[in-house]
């Protein structure tokens, strides 16, 4: 099966790839020595907590969501940046890692925009929640370089 583009795009923000570890591997490191598991489609609860033994932080293809209005972000004065994600990935409501899910990303520019989850809540197959909007280039450059996200608190782990 040949490596969806998106997936080995953000792969390569990274510093390594494909990091081993026992019998299972990591999508890529960062310049900070986090590991990140970048993923194209739903999974399990159980494959999500499995994964979790290994990675340290998410990030997640949304783009086809955002797309076709299935989730939608909005700033709101009072709250800050929200959102609700109808039909969400049911099987990370069980992560207990940091989530970056991707609302857009132009693969011949690299220009897009990624969300980080600040908190959320599944109910059924939605997801509601808050979070900090990131550009591509700044998270590629904390991934990459070790830059801090632009009004970024670090990631607590």
């Amino acid at each position: 099966m040949t490596e969806y583009a998106w997936h080995k795009e953000i792969k390569g923000w990274g510093v390594a790839t494909e990091i081993s570890l026992g019998n299972r591997r990591a999508d890529c490191q960062l310049r900070c020595g986090k590991r990140a598991e970048v993923q194209a489609r739903p999974l399990p609860p159980d494959e999500v907590a499995g994964r979790e033994a290994h990675a340290d932080l998410w990030l997640l293809d949304c783009r086809a969501a955002h797309r076709s209005r299935r989730l939608m972000v909005w700033s709101d004065p009072q709250f800050g940046t929200l959102f609700r994600w109808e039909r969400a990935w049911q099987g990370f409501a069980i992560s207990k890692r940091p989530v970056f899910l991707n609302l857009e990303l132009d693969l011949r520019t690299g220009h897009g925009t990624f969300l980080e989850v600040t908190g959320w809540t599944f109910d059924g197959y939605r997801a509601t929640g808050t979070g900090q909007i990131h550009t591509a280039a700044s998270l590629r450059s904390w991934m990459r370089y070790g830059l801090p996200l632009a009004g970024h608190q670090p990631v607590a782990l």
